[in-house]
């Protein structure tokens, strides 16, 4: 039987499964929490690989940690950065950790707190794998004081509290994005990727509906679904690894789809509409219409198709 993976959708899920104290979740989306106040006994029992659907900033200030990616064990080390993202498998073993740190913050937190832009300023946000570095002295100082400045932030109780933490965050990520300039990560590879992953559901999904299966018809939502992701964040990796967004594909493959049943088949169009799950003929012609400038009958016409 296929070991289930936990998945972790939101901040308090995972806080109650570690045991974390409450203190360092501010929120829905925002987790601040040191390494010493993670429950020892819980995270023994903690399979060997999850799923969370947020960021994930591990800060090793002192010790070390291994982080298990496909057959390869990671070695991190003191005054490093790991940075993981919606989605992608954690899996952490702690070695000898004395001072550490988990940033964990949701898309919700980046829309409503940072930068309106932000992908475009931080695009390692948008890595499909992890990303990891040893910091030189002098950036991991000003990395330790920022992720400090953070945590006292979070004991206060002004009214401001997330917009100031999300500034910080913003300040955070502009020390990362230098650490990790012209960085590539060694195991950084294209393997079962999102945009990878996602194809295949569509090709999935469109061939159901072809066999005349009828699955529920889906939305970018729903992909996004099948990967345990954030929309907006699913949506924003398809565009920046394709160049088009989720609906994009869906619309060019549903259209070739169409195409296809008109061209090699005497398929009444009434039937195409309805396989397509198209509300009604009517409908159908003006969607065919709106993205060829023919009607569905005109272009089966034009190729000379009974």
């Amino acid at each position: 039987m296929e070991k289930q993976i936990p998945i972790f959708n939101t901040l308090k899920e995972i806080s109650d499964w570690f045991g974390l104290p409450s203190t360092g979740l501010i929120g829905n989306d925002f987790m601040l929490t040191e390494i010493n106040q993670w429950n020892k006994n819980k995270l023994l029992n903690v399979p060997d690989n999850y799923k969370a659907n947020f960021f994930t900033i591990f800060i090793i200030n002192e010790g070390s940690a291994t982080h298990l990616y496909k057959d390869q064990v990671i070695k991190l080390e003191s005054s490093s950065i790991f940075v993981t993202g919606p989605g992608h498998y954690r899996n952490y073993k702690f070695d000898h950790l004395t001072e550490a740190y988990f940033i964990c913050f949701t898309e919700k937190f980046l829309a409503s707190y940072c930068l309106y832009d932000i992908y475009k300023e931080f695009p390692f946000l948008l890595s499909e794998s992890f990303i990891y570095k040893k910091a030189d002295p002098e950036n991991y100082l000003i990395i330790k004081n920022n992720t400090n400045q953070i945590k006292r932030e979070i004991e206060h109780s002004q009214d401001q509290k997330m917009t100031i933490i999300g500034n910080m965050l913003e300040f955070l990520l502009i020390k990362i994005t230098e650490l990790f300039q012209n960085h590539k990560h060694p195991f950084d590879d294209n393997n079962n990727s999102i945009v990878d992953i996602f194809y295949n559901d569509l090709g999935n999904y469109f061939n159901k509906i072809v066999e005349g299966k009828k699955p529920q018809q889906l939305k970018a939502k729903d992909f996004a679904d099948l990967q345990f992701l954030n929309e907006d964040y699913f949506s924003r990796i398809i565009k920046a690894k394709t160049g088009r967004t989720p609906a994009a594909w869906i619309n060019s493959r549903l259209l070739v789809e169409v195409k296809t049943l008109l061209t090699e088949t005497s398929m009444p169009i009434a039937e195409i509409a309805e396989i397509f799950q198209f509300t009604n003929s009517r409908y159908f012609n003006f969607y065919f219409k709106s993205q060829t400038t023919l009607t569905p009958a005109y272009y089966r016409k034009s190729l000379h198709v009974s």
